[in-house]
Formats: C-alpha cells, sequence, structure tokens
C-alpha cells in the first residue's frame, strides 16, 4: 500500500486507549496491524516480546510473524546509526521468543508455566479428535449405566420423555451437545445451573416478566407489522383497480391489525390473548364488475392475511397464560435432570482426561482462565478479579493486539479482559462483524457489537476506527455489493445497520487496460426449466434433440462453465497487484463459491470436465468412502479376521486379489454353504477337482494372507500398513489411476491416522479396526487429503467458509437457491447462551408433547440469528471478487419464477433503501435477499413483469450511490449440453488409444541428448564414497591375495541380531560375542581403581548392576589376562596417564588414489574408524592401543595385517590432535599378549 489513508494512520498512531477497528473486506487490516506493531517497536515504546498478538488460526500467526521479521529487516537496511541498527536487530533476536500466536497457543503458554496454579500433570498433551470423541463416548456409556442402575425417579421420566426406541443413542447426544454448547461460557458449570432454575417459577409470576417474553413480543409485533404492509398493498392495489366494494372491507380489516397492535402495547399476555381470540375476518362481498384477473389476485393477497394473523393466534395463543405457565414449570423435571446429567458427564469426562494426561482445546482456554482468575476475590458479571499471575502478565504486555475479534467467544473475551490493563487501557482489537461466520463454533458476534456500539460513546478511553475502505475490488464490484447489503442488512433482524460506516468503498485504481478486461455490470442469473412446450419446439431445432432435464445444479454449472469458455477464449485480462500489469485470465483467476460442497462438488466437477475445463474441489468429508482406504481397510480386516465374507470379497475382487468375477464364482461353487475364506482353503487343497489356476492364486492368496497376519502380530499398525503398500504395490498401483496424487494421499492419511491412534492410550491392529468402525457409526468421517498446490491452473470450487481471507479476480456463487440449515432451531431442546433451553411440555398421560413458550422463544431466536450469520456469509461470499461477480440461481420453472417475482417485489414500491425487518427475516436462501434487493434495480425489468409491477419504480430517497447490474433469466433451452460443447480429444491420446505408433517429436535428439548424459566417473565408479579403516584393511587384504594368487577366505556379512540367551548359555559365546564383551570391559574399566583379580572381578559385577554388561556373561571374562595387562609395564603407565581417550571416533578426507591408483588426483575419500584407546603418559608421549581377538597371535602375521590401520590411526591423532603417536601396540584378548609395531 504506497501510502496510509487517515483512518488507517489513525489506527495506527492512536494510543492509551482501548481501540477497536472495523476493517471492512479488503480494507487491509492485517498491513495496519503490522505496521502499528511496528510502530510501537520502532519508536521504542515497548520490545516486541512486550506485545501480545492474538490471532484466529496458526497460518495467520506464520504470516503475521514473517510480515513483521521482513519490515524489521527493512527498517534494519535503512538504519541512519548504529544505535537505531542495534535496537533493530535486538528486536529481531526478540521475535523468535514473541507471543504471537493463536489464542489457543497462548493459553497454552501460560499452561506451560504456571501448571501448579491448577494441579495440572505438565505432562499433559493434546488428545486427537477422534481420541476424544471415543472417550466422551465411553464415559457417557458408564454415567447412563450408573443411572439406570440407580433408576430415580426423574432420570427414568427424562429417558421417557426425551428417548426413544431406538436405544439411548439420542439421550447420549443430547446431553453430549449441551455440554459442548455450555463450553463457550466462561463458567459453564454456572451457566448449566442458572438454565435449571429458570424453570422454577413462582406462582404468580406472569409471561411479561420471563426473559423469554421480549423475544415473543419481537417476533409478534414484526408479524402484525407484515399484516399492515399487506392490508396496505391490498388497499392500495384495490383503489388503483377500482374495486370499491372491497375497500370497505380492507378498512376493517386494517382496523383489526391495528387493534392487535394496540394490544400488544399494553404490554399484558392476557389483553393480548383476548385481542386475538376475539379477531375475525368479515367476508368479501361481490362484485361482478370487477375482472376477474384482479379478483383473484386480490382474494388471494387476503388470503395472505388471514393466514398472517391465524398462524400467530394458533401459535400463541391456543392456550391461557396460565396453561403456558404451567407447560413451563412442566418442563423443569425434566431440565433439571438434563443439566444433572451434563455436569455429571463434565465431572467424569475431566476425571477420565485427567488419568490420562489429555486436554482438548476447550480445557486450554478454561484452565487458562482459571489461572488468571483470582478465585477467592468476589467476582462480578462485568469485571473478573485478576490473580497475581495476570496482574504479571498486565505488567509484562505493553500491548494486547487481537485480530478476527469477531469470532471470540465468551471464554476468550474473558481471558483477554484478564490480561488487559484499566490504565492506561492497552486493548486493541481488529475485525468485520459483517464477516462473522462461525456461529458453529460458538463464536459470539454480539461481544464485537458491543464495543462497536459503545466505544464512540467513551471517548477518553476507548476509540472505534472504521477502515470502509476496499483496497482489493473494482468500483464497480463494491457498488453492487453495496446495493444489496444496504437493502437487506437491517439492524432490528439482521444485527447490523448497514450505513455509510459499515459501506465499502473504493480504494485501488485500476488502470486502463490493452484488451479485454472484467470490467462490467456485475450478475445474476437466474435459471429455469422452460415449458415443455417451449423445450419441445427448441428441440426440433438442435440436432438429435436435447437430453432430458437435468438437476438445477448442472444447469448452474453448465451456464457457469459457458461463461468461463467465454472469458478464455476472448482473452480476458485480469489486473495482478503484485505486478500491477494486466494478465490473460487463467482457471487459477476463478472461484466457484457454495453454502456447502458436500454432495455437490462432483456434480459441478463432472460439469466442468465434460465442457474441457479443468477444475479442483477440496471435499468436507468422505474419506472413509474413498474406494482405495475402503480396500485397505478390508484387507486389514481380514488379517485380524479372515472369516468376514465382505471384506474378503472385496480384497479377492481388487487389484491386490486379483480375482476375477468368474474365479469368484468357481471358488464360491467349491463350498457353497461356507464362508469364502472356507471356500478359499477348499479351492487350495489339491484334492478338490478345480482349474489348476484358480487353485494356485487361492494358494498363493493364503500364503500371502499368513504372511501379513504373521506380519500384523510383530508390527504396530503404521508400519504394517507401509508393508503391505510395498508388498502390494498397492500404493504405486492407485498412483497409476487418475487421481492418482489424491489417491496416494489419502493411503499416506490411513498412515498417518494410524500413527496418532497409537500415540494414544489404544494399541492393536484389532483396536484400530473397532476404532475406524466407531468413527464411521459416530458419522464423524474424516477429510479427505488435499493435493492441490497454490500454482495449480484450475478452476477451484470451495465453501464460502473456506473462502474466507482469500480473493479472486472472478467469482461465481453458485446454488444461490439452497435453502437455510435452521436444524438447530429443530432440536429437540434447543440452547441459547442467553435465553438458555428451549424444551417440549410432555404429557405422559396423553403421550404428547408440544413447544413451551420458552422453546418458542429460543427457536425465533436461533432462526433470526441463523438467518444473520447466513446474510454474513453471502457478503463474504460477495467480497472474494476482484474484478467481477456473477451470481447465479435456479428456480423450478416459469410459474415458480413469476411466483418468486412476486414475493421478492412486495417492498419493491418503497423509497427507503432500508427494508422492513420482517422481510429479510422471512428469507429462506441468498436467492430471495439477492432477488428482493434487486427488484428495485433498472436492469430487473423482466422479473418487475412477472410480479405485475411498474417498469420504473421511485428512486431511493437514501442512497446516492449507484450500482450496475445485468439481471438475466436463462431457460434450460438456452445451455449447452455437455455434449455440444466437449472439447475434442486430444491427438496423442487418441493415437494412443487407436494402438499406433506414435509420430516422432521435434525434440527428440535433445531429449535424447538429455537422458543418455552421464557424468565423468574420475576413476571412482566402483569406488565407495566413505570406508571404515575396517572395511579398508579388508579390501587391501583381499587384493594382496589376488596378486599373491593365495586364497582369501571370507565370512558371509550376517545381519549382527543378539542371540537368545539360552543360547548363549548353552553353546557359549562366539568370537564376536567375546570380542564385544572384552572391548566393553576395557571401555568401562576403571584404570585408576584396584586392578588386580579380585579388583577387576568386582568392577565386573559393579558392571552388571550397572547393565553395562550381561550378568550371564561376567564368567567369559578373562580375568587374569586383564590384571597381567595392567601390572605390564604399559598398563602401569596408563594407570598414570595425564589423559585417557577410550572409543575415541574419528573421520578424514584422504585422497582416494592412496588406496585406489584408478581415481583421479583431486579425488577425496572419507575414512571413519574407533580407536579403542588412547593415552598421554607422564613424559607425554602419545601411545596408542588396539583390541583384538584373532585366535592367531603369530606376530609376522598380527604385524602384516593390521600395519595399514594402526598407521591409519597414527595417522589421524597427529592430525587432530598436532603430535605423534609414539608408540602403538596390540593387545591380543585371546591369549592377553601385547605386540607393539
Amino acid at each position: 500500500m504506497p501510502e496510509w489513508t487517515k483512518a488507517q494512520r489513525a489506527a495506527i498512531e492512536t494510543r492509551d486507549k482501548n481501540i477497536l477497528v472495523a476493517a471492512a473486506a479488503g480494507s487491509g487490516k492485517t498491513a495496519v496491524l503490522v505496521e502499528r506493531i511496528l510502530s510501537l517497536i520502532l519508536s521504542g515504546a515497548c520490545d516486541v516480546d512486550e506485545l501480545l498478538v492474538m490471532t484466529f488460526t496458526d497460518a495467520a500467526a506464520r504470516e503475521m510473524r514473517q510480515r513483521v521479521e521482513k519490515a524489521l529487516e527493512k527498517a534494519l537496511e535503512k538504519a541512519r546509526t548504529p544505535e537505531e541498527a542495534a535496537r533493530i536487530e535486538r528486536q529481531l533476536v526478540l521475535l523468535t521468543g514473541a507471543s504471537i500466536s493463536t489464542m489457543h497457543k497462548f493459553c497454552l503458554q501460560v499452561l506451560r508455566r504456571h501448571f501448579e496454579a491448577i494441579d495440572l500433570d505438565p505432562q499433559f498433551r493434546l488428545g486427537g479428535q477422534q481420541e476424544l470423541a471415543l472417550l466422551r463416548q465411553d464415559v457417557m456409556a458408564d454415567l447412563f449405566d450408573a443411572s439406570y442402575e440407580q433408576g430415580t425417579p426423574e432420570f427414568l421420566q427424562f429417558v421417557s420423555d426425551y428417548g426413544d426406541d431406538h436405544g439411548d443413542a439420542a439421550l447420549h447426544a443430547l446431553v453430549e451437545q449441551l455440554f459442548l454448547f455450555s463450553l463457550s461460557q466462561p463458567f459453564p458449570d454456572a451457566w448449566l445451573q442458572k438454565q435449571a432454575e429458570a424453570f422454577d417459577l413462582p406462582d404468580g409470576t406472569h409471561l411479561t416478566s420471563t426473559v423469554w417474553y421480549p423475544v415473543i413480543r419481537s417476533e409478534i409485533a414484526r408479524t402484525l407489522e407484515k399484516a399492515s404492509a399487506v392490508v396496505d398493498n391490498m388497499m392500495q392495489e384495490a383503489e388503483a383497480a377500482g374495486a370499491d366494494a372491497y375497500l370497505e372491507t380492507f378498512r376493517e380489516d386494517r382496523v383489526l391489525v391495528h387493534s392487535l397492535m394496540q394490544a400488544l402495547a399494553a404490554e399484558s399476555w392476557q389483553i393480548l390473548s383476548d385481542a386475538f381470540s376475539t379477531c375475525s375476518f368479515s367476508r368479501l362481498p361481490t362484485d361482478r364488475q370487477l375482472d376477474d384477473t384482479v379478483k383473484k389476485h386480490l382474494q388471494e393477497l387476503r388470503k395472505d392475511l388471514k393466514t398472517v394473523i391465524t398462524n400467530l393466534s394458533a401459535k400463541y395463543f391456543q392456550e391461557t397464560e396460565a396453561e403456558l405457565m404451567d407447560d413451563l414449570r412442566r418442563a423443569a423435571p425434566d431440565m433439571r435432570e438434563l443439566v444433572r446429567l451434563t455436569l455429571a458427564f463434565h465431572a467424569a469426562y475431566q476425571q477420565a482426561k485427567k488419568e490420562r494426561a489429555l486436554a482438548d482445546f476447550s480445557d486450554l482456554e478454561h484452565f487458562a482462565l482459571a489461572v488468571l482468575i483470582d478465585h477467592e476475590a468476589s467476582r462480578t458479571d462485568d469485571a473478573l478479579p485478576p490473580s497475581a499471575i495476570a496482574r504479571a502478565l498486565q505488567e509484562k504486555y505493553h500491548e494486547v493486539l487481537v485480530d478476527e475479534y469477531q469470532d471470540t467467544n465468551g471464554v476468550q473475551e474473558a481471558i483477554v479482559s484478564l490480561v488487559t490493563r484499566q490504565e492506561p487501557p492497552n486493548l486493541f482489537v481488529v475485525g468485520d462483524v459483517k464477516q462473522s461466520i462461525y456461529r458453529f463454533r460458538l463464536a459470539d458476534p454480539t461481544l464485537f457489537l458491543r464495543k462497536y456500539q459503545t466505544y464512540p460513546e467513551q471517548k477518553e478511553t476507548c476509540a472505534r476506527i472504521d477502515l470502509s475502505q476496499n483496497f482489493r475490488s473494482r468500483p464497480a464490484v463494491l457498488a453492487a455489493i453495496n446495493y444489496i447489503f444496504a437493502q437487506v442488512m437491517v439492524p432490528d433482524t439482521m444485527e447490523l445497520a448497514y450505513d455509510d460506516a459499515a459501506a465499502l468503498h473504493p480504494g485501488l485504481p485500476y488502470p486502463e487496460a490493452e484488451g479485454p478486461t472484467l470490467e462490467g455490470p456485475q450478475e445474476l442469473a437466474l435459471l429455469y426449466q422452460a415449458n415443455r412446450a417451449a423445450a419441445e419446439d427448441d428441440a426440433d431445432t438442435q440436432d438429435g434433440g436435447e437430453a432430458e432435464a437435468s438437476s438445477s445444479l448442472e444447469r448452474e454449472a453448465a451456464y457457469i462453465a459457458q461463461r468461463i469458455q467465454a472469458f478464455i477464449a476472448a482473452g480476458t485480462l485480469v489486473y495482478h497487484k503484485e505486478d500491477e500489469a494486466y494478465h490473460p485470465i487463467s482457471y487459477r483467476d476463478i472461484v466457484i463459491l457454495m453454502r456447502s460442497v458436500t454432495g455437490k462438488a462432483e456434480q459441478v466437477l463432472e460439469v466442468l470436465r465434460a465442457h474441457g475445463i479443468p477444475a479442483y474441489a477440496a471435499s468436507d468429508a468422505g474419506y472413509f468412502e474413498a474406494q482405495e482406504v475402503r480396500c485397505m481397510l478390508s484387507l486389514l480386516s481380514i488379517l485380524d479376521n479372515a472369516r468376514q465374507d465382505i471384506p474378503l470379497a472385496a480384497v479377492l475382487l481388487s487389484p491386490i486379489g486379483a480375482f476375477s468375477l468368474s474365479e469368484m464364482a468357481s471358488l464360491r461353487l467349491a463350498e457353497p454353504e461356507g464362508d469364502i475364506f472356507t471356500a478359499l482353503l477348499t479351492a487350495a487343497n489339491p484334492e478338490k477337482k478345480l482349474s489348476p489356476s484358480l487353485q494356485k492364486k487361492a494358494e498363493a492368496f493364503l500364503g500371502r494372507l499368513s504372511h501379513w497376519r504373521a506380519l500384523a502380530q510383530a508390527l504396530s499398525v503404521p508400519e504394517l500398513i507401509w508393508q503391505l503398500y510395498r508388498e502390494t504395490g498397492y500404493y504405486d498401483y492407485v498412483g497409476g489411476l487418475p487421481g492418482g496424487l489424491l489417491k496416494q494421499a489419502n493411503l499416506r492419511m490411513l498412515v498417518d491416522r494410524a500413527a496418532e491412534y497409537e500415540q494414544t492410550n489404544f494399541r492393536g491392529l484389532f483396536r484400530f479396526l473397532r476404532f475406524v468402525e466407531r468413527m464411521r457409526a459416530m458419522d464423524t468421517d474424516l477429510a479427505a487429503a488435499r493435493t492441490l498446490g497454490e500454482s495449480e491452473d484450475v478452476v477451484r470450487i470451495m465453501t464460502i467458509h473456506g473462502s474466507k481471507g482469500l480473493e479472486f479476480p472472478l467469482v461465481f456463487v453458485a446454488n444461490l437457491g439452497g435453502q437455510f440449515n435452521l436444524r438447530d432451531s429443530r432440536e429437540k431442546v434447543l440452547m441459547h447462551r442467553e435465553l438458555g433451553l428451549g424444551p417440549y411440555a410432555v404429557n405422559a398421560e396423553l403421550a404428547v408433547r408440544y413447544a413451551t413458550f420458552a422453546r418458542h422463544a429460543v427457536a425465533a431466536r436461533i432462526v433470526q440469528e441463523s438467518k444473520a450469520e447466513e446474510l454474513r456469509l453471502l457478503y463474504v461470499a460477495l467480497t472474494r471478487a476482484r474484478e467481477r461477480l456473477i451470481l447465479v440461481g435456479s428456480v423450478k420453472d416459469e410459474t415458480a419464477l413469476a411466483h418468486r417475482a412476486s414475493v421478492w417485489g412486495r417492498a419493491a414500491m418503497r423509497k427507503e433503501v432500508a427494508l422492513p425487518g420482517y422481510i429479510p427475516l422471512d428469507a429462506n436462501s441468498f436467492l430471495d435477499w439477492v432477488g428482493t434487493a434487486l427488484m428495485h434495480h433498472p436492469a430487473c425489468t423482466e422479473l418487475r413483469q412477472l410480479a405485475g409491477l411498474p417498469a420504473v419504480l421511485p428512486a431511493f430517497s437514501d442512497l446516492q450511490e449507484s450500482a450496475a447490474w445485468r439481471v438475466s433469466c436463462v431457460p434450460s433451452t438456452a445451455l449447452p449440453t455437455s455434449q455440444q460443447t466437449q472439447a475434442p480429444e486430444d491427438d496423442v491420446l487418441a493415437t494412443v488409444r487407436g494402438g499406433k505408433p506414435l509420430p516422432e517429436s521435434r525434440q527428440r535428439a535433445a531429449v535424447e541428448t538429455l537422458l543418455s548424459w552421464t557424468y565423468a566417473d574420475h576413476g571412482l565408479e566402483k569406488i565407495p564414497a566413505k570406508l571404515s579403516v575396517s572395511e579398508l584393511k579388508q579390501r587391501f587384504a583381499e587384493r594382496e591375495a589376488r596378486e599373491e594368487g593365495r586364497i582369501f577366505l571370507t565370512q558371509e556379512k550376517r545381519t549382527p541380531w543378539k542371540r537368545p540367551r539360552f543360547l548363549r548359555e548353552s553353546a557359549g559365546l562366539t568370537g564376536t560375542e567375546f570380542g564385544s564383551l572384552m572391548h566393553s570391559v576395557m571401555q568401562y574399566l576403571d584404570v585408576h581403581g584396584d586392578c588386580s583379580e579380585q579388583g577387576i572381578r568386582s568392577q565386573l559385577a559393579l558392571m552388571a548392576e550397572r547393565e553395562l554388561i550381561s550378568p550371564e556373561d561376567v564368567p567369559a571374562v578373562r580375568v587374569a589376562d586383564i590384571a597381567k595387562f595392567f601390572a605390564s609395564p604399559l598398563g602401569n603407565e596408563l594407570r598414570h596417564a595425564r589423559r585417557i581417550y577410550r572409543e575415541l571416533p574419528f573421520s578424514r578426507l584422504l585422497p582416494a588414489c592412496r588406496f585406489y591408483p584408478a581415481a583421479e588426483a583431486s579425488a577425496e575419500l572419507l575414512v571413519q574408524g574407533i580407536i579403542d584407546l588412547l593415552f598421554e603418559t607422564e613424559e607425554g608421549r602419545l601411545i596408542l592401543v588396539d583390541y583384538k581377538t584373532d585366535s592367531d597371535t603369530r606376530p609376522e602375521i598380527i604385524r602384516s595385517r593390521y600395519a595399514l590401520q594402526l598407521d591409519l590411526y597414527s595417522e589421524a591423532v597427529a592430525a587432530i590432535l598436532g603430535q605423534p603417536v609414539a608408540e602403538r601396540c596390540l593387545y591380543m584378548l585371546h591369549d592377553g599378549s601385547l605386540l607393539t609395531l
């Protein structure tokens, strides 16, 4: 960014205040955060390790640290004085230990340093997601077993009211769901207890005094506002149509709706209930002069009005206030029992984790909070008393900076509040509440909204800074986004007003280009299935006709493919900010966003590939369903238990077994009554009259199976899986299939999952397979591997959540008509952080259950908050676009399109830009919001015509910005089929498919030259790069034998496995074992101690006790020979030596031609060795001693055999220590003799 804006500069330089930076999409918030950090450091206000910077992800933390490091390095290059340079260098050193991390990493740091404050095992580890899920399942089962054993009436009634006929799985899920939900609260147990108490309503309590009434009141008010708008619309249309006979009835309807509004304003449920129970609609009079179409339309409008009021009455006013209160009290015992079970589960789960030294991410937050709170001081809802540790952190950190603040929850907010100071204020938070899209992770955007609304009022200690300038997108994109959200993002239902501070303002100038670009109006394409007659007419004009209508998503994919091909074919240019230049558009510049890709991405991929467009989608699940994973799991299953028909059949028919279907049929017929494994044994029996090839194949497979089952008993699960990959060749096989890289990545993930599993408290193949089964049964499938690199030239298909933080020149948002997922509002017990629990009232006598007043309130709030988040999700999707935004949605047919247009046009005649709150809340899809907003746009003429609206609508009085949109209604007949657009087959592939030889390439000679290139061997072709001294000695001995015509006998090299103890006891030690034993004794013997025979025996006993040698080997040590050695003059010099080196390793580079004459003079050979003993005498002489186990100890043989070895040892000592060896000796362990060379 060339220079900072005024708002950015304020965010960088404002000090001594709590600061909230409301940063819109693309406003450069990360750059501002980094610049603020640098400003604090370089100004000398603090060191970098005196800042606490918390981000949302590890990737963001790494990027932040790298940005700070790069900026400090640039500042170092520009340093003017040595003092300034020294300070910056110090910051670079301190940066390695700076607190720039995620919230969880910070909590982990606190716990590692202060684990004693809460009695936490310092060796605890974070458990894996699947491991913890299984542990929760086990704890839950134990809890319910104990509860059934106790059999309290409360528990049995709860089971009866909320259980089902399929076991306790639903009850387990309910308790676990409430437990996990409560963890977003700073004090989950206290919060749970409060929810149970909420239903203990004293006699005389009125509904209007409950926590749920304000929510219900708001919903009724919005519904009556909607009814009032319907009445006004009816009257306007009746007046315009001259339906005077209907007007009087419509006026009565308006009076009725207004009377209900007045009853609501009385704040008495009884008055409101009476008003609804007495309201009734009069019949419409007959008007034979009115046009039938107009009459039907007005009657439909009045029917809608009656439906709105009738539904509201049926929902809330079928019972008296006393009955509604009784329903709440009737739910109290079940809610108390649910809370009791949840609290008991929490305690048992914590104990189970403690016993295993496990923790999860939620524990990190709650444990850190426990460390930071002073538990002895009283606390209030507004302030938490900090502990001494928290106060120390407040003193340590000059400033606390939090990125993506809109995604925090109550626990994280409490932690932040405990490490920040009040005087002077030192909190700096950055975020955009319009991009808060992690409600499913229990993020609480109200924390951001509270500061957003209150900070401007607390000017002395707080400041809110709005960064609304966008440095990402073209002005036309931003204007189009503003046009939609200024209408649909309203504060009363969507939680935030889209005012000028929230709107996006252009900040990046796009230069002119010499060619076509993506600049132009943003687009909405509405796809619909053409009526049958039109489709038949169109089919007559096409060669062969059009295939049967495809699904709406496939139609959208075909439309997107058509647009992509057009952009590519036109040579469209896109602007790259990195080099500030235009480049031809490529597939990697394009993304297709959807609310969810599960079950959808594959359809889109198939259509795009059929149109010759490379694409990639990262699926969120489906790992266990991948064919290669299922095959390997089947193989592991039959290693555990071969008598499993389905896994065994899967393996036999796979490339691993390589049985054909006909062979499988013959195999099955060999033993029709038994299982497949029995049939396999029968087929391998030579006595059975089966085909020799089948018999041989069955016998071979059984042999391999037996071998693999033996491996399963000896190897860990990850080692076993890798061994199976190697021996079956299956890993290499799948690598050659289409999508082979992804398939191999999935197989590697299976190994990683097995390795993670074995890091837990469980081991073995059987338990691993049960672990996988339970994962699949719990519907916790894993994400498939991802193999896409950032530079891959493919169209990305991803979720909107996955696109957050990314940007693309061309963005398609597909499946706009997909319905919102409001499952959270339909659970058995609803949960809300403020409203608590929303249960049913259960009438055991009638065996019915129905929604309580609390449930209605909680459901209404959940629906409102869910739709507000869906709107923010749409905002995230639209703001990913840099240069062009194309929205694609589908409706069923022309009739459905006309109906949707009429719904979208309900408020099209208004002059205020913001829609009434109930309209955005009524939306059931992204398309409803977009369609409603664009109905007022000049480009929406066709839809307004379908809705019966005027071609020109009154302009908004409070929106000055103009937005360019193109709205098109696209029938299915206008879309190309994959057969029409499929790219022609590549010539090379066609030639190969036809079995013909490929034409000779023009680069053949160059390629052959490259592939046949050989490096000059410099005489080193058969010379190893590294040799030990012993190997050199052996090679020279062999060469000398050949030159002299002697036979040189070499022993076969064997793996030095340690023999079992019983063999060593019965057969004695081998020469190698005896040599190793004597070397160990000479290495560990205390030469300054008692070296007599008795003393050496005492030392041997001590070595055995310390497990330096085996107690069984002590008798084999030749104590007398060792004592004789130490009694010799050489041994005496050793006992009085100045310095002693034992088992001294060395490595030297020596000229290779010294040992191999064919080598060039410049070639070198790495020689390594270990000197048994080197010591310096009192006179300063170096004596080298090497131990040998040879049985032939004739001096002339020994000297010739080991001369080269001792020469190399002596040279190494002289080169390394700078002092020549004065004496060289060989101590023969076989007979205790000593030879000097």
